[in-house]
């Protein structure tokens, strides 16, 4: 398995699945999801400068590195957050990872945690493994897995995570970074010979198979807006389709690629499919005021025009004549088994 070409082997055939449209919005549809949880409890208080919190416009942001990572880490987020696991997990019937790991690893990196809910979720599906969940935020709950640690410190920075991981894991992470191949390069140096990365993004686009997207919608707009806002920060909102390409100049071999489709609302005709649109309808809506915060404020917009316009936004997405969703990609590369 240590030996390959560069360019993806494995491309999932779901990305030339059409999503059948017949669905509508109805009250009390669903019922709570097998893989719902409930919110991850905030951290225990403790007196240090990393867990120190500025607000931006009403929205709580982390101090350490303050403006690195410029989504909110409140409650609102940490419950977005959480919500997004669960969507995922419906999305991919369950799996937490696509990359085909050994039945027993020893160590896994989670590298941009969150609430820390996939790392946990990872230490008690894997007892044999230690997990470690890395954040700029200290946000993760304090009863966690025996086998399980988090730790406060920034991925942009010098490694100071250890070696010899089978697997390291980053979710919602390559649009935030300044230098993905950097750090994809840390990773590469301090995965043992033949471990595995997993690069899990959406890419922030707006997609529709036929023809019934105008080209003036209002999600696409917010979509293009915040290629032009993210930019500015220094990163690409669009980050994730570059997945494959970062992994090879990183040197990873047997790269895979996977993507899921993501209704934006509940106009699809399947069920389950419906469901994950609900979700990822209720994400985006909440992630709005997040960027009504910082991001488009750095455009010029005012605070009541960019209240017009995700509303504008928010009930475009309750219109089920428009049949539009968004990819989550998920790229897998190997670190090759000669490699020290």
């Amino acid at each position: 398995m240590g030996s390959g070409s560069a360019s993806p082997t494995h491309i999932d055939p779901q990305q030339s699945t059409l999503i059948e449209a017949g669905g509508t919005d109805e009250e009390n549809e669903f019922e709570p999801s097998d893989y719902d949880e409930e919110s991850l409890a905030d951290s225990a208080t403790i007196g240090s400068s990393v867990y120190e919190h500025s607000y931006i416009n009403g929205r709580r942001y982390h101090k350490f590195r303050h403006g690195r990572y410029p989504i909110p880490n409140d409650q609102t987020e940490q419950n977005r957050e959480d919500m997004l696991h669960a969507m995922m997990l419906e999305a991919t019937d369950g799996r937490l990872l696509f990359a085909p790991i050994r039945d027993d690893p020893h160590k896994i990196l989670d590298l941009g945690t969150g609430t820390g809910i996939w790392a946990i979720e990872m230490a008690d599906r894997y007892p044999s493994a230690e997990v470690l969940g890395i954040d700029l935020s200290p946000i993760q709950p304090v009863w966690i897995p025996a086998n399980c640690k988090f730790l406060v410190d920034d991925v942009e920075d010098t490694w100071e995570n250890g070696r010899s991981w089978d697997l390291t894991h980053m979710r919602n992470m390559i649009p935030m970074l300044k230098d993905p191949v950097k750090v994809l390069k840390n990773v590469f140096e301090n995965l043992r010979p033949g471990g595995w990365v997993e690069l899990q993004d959406v890419d922030g686009m707006v997609h529709c198979d036929d023809g019934t997207l105008p080209e003036d919608w209002p999600v696409s707009v917010f979509t293009n807006l915040m290629v032009e806002a993210f930019a500015k920060l220094g990163s690409k909102s669009h980050a994730a389709v570059f997945g494959g390409q970062y992994l090879a100049e990183c040197g990873f071999v047997n790269i895979r690629h996977h993507v899921v489709k993501l209704p934006y609302g509940t106009w699809p005709k399947d069920k389950t499919t419906r469901l994950i649109g609900m979700y990822y309808r209720t994400a985006c809506e909440e992630f709005f005021p997040a960027m009504g915060a910082i991001q488009l404020p750095l455009l010029g917009w005012e605070p009541e025009e960019i209240e017009v316009f995700f509303a504008k936004c928010r009930n475009a997405m309750r219109q089920n004549d428009v049949h539009a969703y968004g990819n989550m990609h998920f790229w897998s590369g190997q670190k090759p088994l000669g490699e020290p």
